[in-house]
């Protein structure tokens, strides 16, 4: 897999013929914002169209943080349930529909898994005979929740997410190493290069007839408004 820096490189490389200045009024992080757009576009395009879902998406949140809730805020558990609450929202997935795209959710040492319920759903567990105590999970408000008879204090999460670098920096602690354009970016060579394709044909094409800064000193302000 590519790493973003060498994603950005290509792309500007490309639209400059091989003059990277910086008097051009596309900055890095314009085009960094773009991959991500376009990389997102693609995933739930291949999402709608196949149903094995690529493991160059797939990023993992190692270690979120849970918080024991008061079982009294949340009614339809089954007795001796814990309730427990991500500390942090999650980074949103790429969506398609209602459907978030969460592939799995378990314990840190991989041996307890949760399966996916709802908000709403929740409630009707309890009156399945044979999985009413099974452990679940479900989102709301972007936080996650778990059902468990156990109580425990960290989980994994697993998933396709809108935003790679929000999840590389995901309950970063102090003196932790936040994402890098140099790490590889969650995106396979083929697809890297069609973002690369569409964002030369329908942004850089534009950026490309934009006149240079006379000023030899770039205009930061242009670069801004383009977000």
């Amino acid at each position: 897999m590519p790493t973003l820096n060498e994603m950005v490189y290509d792309i500007k490389n490309i639209a400059y013929g091989g003059e990277q200045s910086d008097d051009h009024r596309v900055s890095d992080h314009q085009v960094a914002y773009w991959i991500r757009q376009v990389r997102a576009m693609l995933v739930r395009q291949e999402l709608a169209t196949r149903n094995k879902i690529s493991s160059s998406f797939v990023q993992h949140l190692n270690e979120v943080n849970l918080t024991l809730v008061d079982p009294a805020e949340v009614s339809g558990l089954s007795t001796g349930a814990f309730i427990l609450k991500s500390t942090e929202k999650l980074p949103e997935t790429v969506q398609r529909g209602e459907k978030n795209r969460i592939t799995s959710v378990e314990s840190l040492d991989g041996t307890q898994t949760f399966s996916e319920t709802t908000f709403f759903r929740r409630k009707y567990n309890k009156y399945n005979k044979y999985t009413k105590c099974e452990p679940r999970w479900y989102l709301k408000d972007g936080y996650l929740y778990i059902t468990n008879e156990l109580l425990i204090e960290k989980i994994s999460v697993s998933g396709i997410f809108e935003d790679p670098e929000e999840v590389a920096n995901f309950g970063l602690s102090s003196g932790d190493t936040p994402f890098s354009w140099d790490d590889t970016y969650p995106i396979a060579n083929s697809m890297a290069s069609t973002v690369t394709d569409i964002i030369l044909k329908t942004k850089m094409g534009i950026a490309r007839q934009m006149p240079n800064d006379e000023t030899n000193d770039a205009d930061e302000k242009q670069i801004n408004e383009t977000h």
